[in-house]
């Protein structure tokens, strides 16, 4: 714990060494997301899709996939950017250190930029939530936070994958932007609207549709059904096996030098 409280702290005061940069850096990180909110509702009047579609449902969907996506950007940057560590040969000091893996990598790349991401998305989800839920139980409370945690495992075993892929191919690959940033671009409208294809994708493989469209079924008393409590969970097993991709890789690094 100590470990990490070092890491966090280090990164801040590097991030605090420009705070004019830093400040602006978060403003406009913030805004960045404002916008995509603003492109989201405005299309969904362009096509008169509010008739179909409650706006307090659509910023609920739209926060709880920006929310996970900003933490895990926040403080999973080092998996996003694992190439680097493989180019530069710091994976085999990663080895010999007598620490987590997964700690390390954590620790080497932290983004407190997306501060401003985090704060906004995070103030959207408070209030769409408040009005969404027809009554407030703990049981909803706990889905809430569930939809945030299982929304970043599963944005982060994305990355976790992706950086698995450089120990056989030294560079990161573009492709895994697709399943990022795509399933950004994605999760952010209701899944209602897609196709069929594209909803089974999102729900078996990249289970984005278990943390937010569901699970807001349950949240505004459309359905009763307990079962959507524990989709977000689905998240774990998804974890799991990045982790199971990314240990079988280590077993196939062979060390690029320095």
């Amino acid at each position: 714990m100590s470990l990490i409280k070092n890491y966090l702290s280090l990164h801040l005061k590097i991030s605090l060494e420009y705070k004019s940069s830093f400040i602006l850096t978060i403003i406009s990180q913030a805004l960045a997301m404002l916008v995509e909110l603003f492109v989201v509702i405005s299309l969904f009047y362009k096509f008169k899709l509010l008739d179909t579609y409650n706006t307090y449902e659509i910023l609920l969907g739209f926060s709880t996939l920006w929310l996970g996506y900003s933490l895990v950007e926040l403080f999973g940057r080092g998996f996003d950017h694992f190439s680097k560590i493989i180019v530069n040969g710091n994976f085999d000091l990663l080895l010999i250190r007598p620490r987590s893996l997964f700690i390390q990598i954590f620790g080497s790349d932290i983004c407190y930029e997306k501060t401003g991401r985090v704060l906004i998305s995070l103030i959207i989800f408070i209030y769409s939530s408040i009005k969404v839920m027809t009554n407030i139980t703990i049981l909803k409370i706990l889905l809430l936070v569930s939809m945030v945690l299982c929304c970043s495992i599963i944005i982060l075993s994305v990355l976790i994958v992706g950086a698995s892929f450089c120990f056989y191919t030294i560079q990161g690959l573009e492709v895994i932007n697709i399943f990022t940033n795509g399933t950004r671009q994605v999760g952010q409208y209701p899944m209602g609207i897609y196709k069929k294809v594209v909803r089974i994708f999102f729900t078996l493989v990249i289970p984005i549709t278990l943390v937010n469209y569901y699970p807001i079924r349950y949240l505004t008393g459309e359905t009763n059904n307990l079962i959507y409590l524990l989709l977000p969970y689905y998240s774990i097993i998804i974890f799991i096996i990045s982790n199971i991709i990314f240990y079988i890789g280590t077993k196939k690094y062979t060390s690029t030098g320095s």
